[in-house]
């Protein structure tokens, strides 16, 4: 359980790490990019502990550090993903409500 817990922790902590360092964090909400690093984290960590991993001796490792690196990656993934295209699409709208 204290895995899972530093799993969590880790992911989340991550996630705000990536927000702050990115420079368009005012075109989207605080709480995304840590909950896709939360999400992705403890996804990783669920489907590591369904494999079987954690009983083999050579492997426990995995169970934290492959949730850590896996949280970290999605945020920035989605922070270079996601962000441009909700910032065409709001900036597409605030350009139709202004028209009117």
């Amino acid at each position: 359980m204290l895995e899972l817990m530093l799993a969590a922790v880790a992911t989340a902590s991550a996630g705000f790490i990536v927000w702050g360092a990115d420079s368009r964090r005012r075109r989207y909400g605080v709480l995304l990019l840590p909950g896709i690093s939360l999400a992705a984290g403890l996804t990783a960590w669920i489907l590591l502990q369904f494999s079987g991993i954690p009983v083999t001796p050579g492997l426990m490792w995995l169970t934290w550090a492959v949730p850590v690196m896996a949280g970290p990656a999605a945020a920035v993934t989605a922070a270079l993903v996601l962000v441009p295209r909700r910032t065409a699409r709001d900036d597409a709208e605030e350009q139709r409500i202004l028209r009117l």
